[in-house]
């Protein structure tokens, strides 16, 4: 925690003194999510998505702000948040595309992801498929893609049958918790 609060009063100063190029912000943005994770705070999820939405307003080729920007609206889940999603998903699926990145994992999860985020499942699926495939033996790297698509799962509830094909691409690793 007081790693986090530290981390947070760099960032801060820096974000003060008009530093907000992506990086940071999305930095930034990430130690509120951190914060959320501890403090439960729903404030902490709203700022973490205001400062995504605000690196990717700066940055409109930024995949990796505006991916963030689109889950964390839809895990504030109101129905103007999730309107909001639709939009930022929308603006990253004009950057990252629909088909995988060859090569490039973070990419192609960002694709199925947005993929998700539209409830399109089949191609979540493909594409989540598609991004495991490409990197298998970065098993942190998928975790950390199924924690994701764990949480807005929750929010956005898929059918079981839905949710099993996302289930799928990961059935290397242990169920949602």
């Amino acid at each position: 925690d007081g790693d986090l609060r530290q981390a947070q009063r760099i960032l801060g100063a820096l974000y003060a003194a008009g530093e907000r190029d992506p990086e940071t912000l999305g930095i930034y943005a990430r130690t509120w999510m951190d914060r959320l994770s501890a403090s439960g705070d729903r404030a902490d999820l709203e700022e973490s998505r205001r400062l995504y939405a605000e690196a990717f307003e700066r940055a409109k080729d930024d995949y990796y702000t505006g991916i963030n920007a689109a889950s964390k609206s839809v895990l504030l889940g109101t129905p103007d948040d999730l309107a909001k999603a639709e939009v930022f998903a929308r603006q990253v699926q004009e950057i990252v595309g629909t088909e995988p990145a060859d090569g490039d994992y973070w990419m192609t999860a960002t694709v199925a992801e947005v993929y998700l985020l539209m409830k399109n499942y089949v191609d979540a699926e493909r594409l989540y498929k598609a991004a495991v495939a490409m990197a298998r033996s970065e098993v942190g790297s998928h975790q950390s893609t199924w924690t994701q698509a764990c949480r807005l799962m929750e929010k956005l509830q898929p059918s079981d049958d839905d949710r099993a094909r996302i289930r799928s691409a990961f059935a290397h690793l242990p169920d949602c918790s």
